[in-house]
């Protein structure tokens, strides 16, 4: 079956999962240490799946926080892909963005 015009035009939503941590500081830096194994094999299975865009963290002022934008099927698919280990310290946000042109090249070979 052919697509429209309108369906091919058409970009995907992004997902922003936007994680802040609960509490600063050193007890709190060393938290986010422990959890860096846990958090890099929840990104290689985003990655896996077809759903990680991009990921990042810095310029949050106290607490920390971080960035991990996703590819999902729905608001819901995108929460059930939120096994970030650092929820465990912190909470996320999920926005919707709208994507309306994307032309990324991407380097995700840390997460391979």
């Amino acid at each position: 079956m052919m697509s429209t015009e309108a369906e091919s035009d058409a970009l995907p939503a992004v997902y922003a999962l936007i994680w802040k941590a609960s509490d600063c500081g050193d007890a709190a830096d060393e938290a986010f240490a422990d959890r860096i194994p846990r958090i890099m094999a929840w990104l290689r299975t985003l990655k896996a799946g077809g759903h990680l865009v991009a990921c990042g963290g810095g310029a949050f002022e106290e607490p920390a926080g971080g960035i991990t934008l996703i590819r999902a099927d729905s608001p819901e698919h995108a929460l059930e892909l939120d096994q970030n280990p650092l929820n465990e310290i912190g909470q996320t946000e999920l926005f919707v963005w709208d994507v309306y042109h994307a032309d990324l090249q991407t380097n995700l070979s840390a997460f391979e």
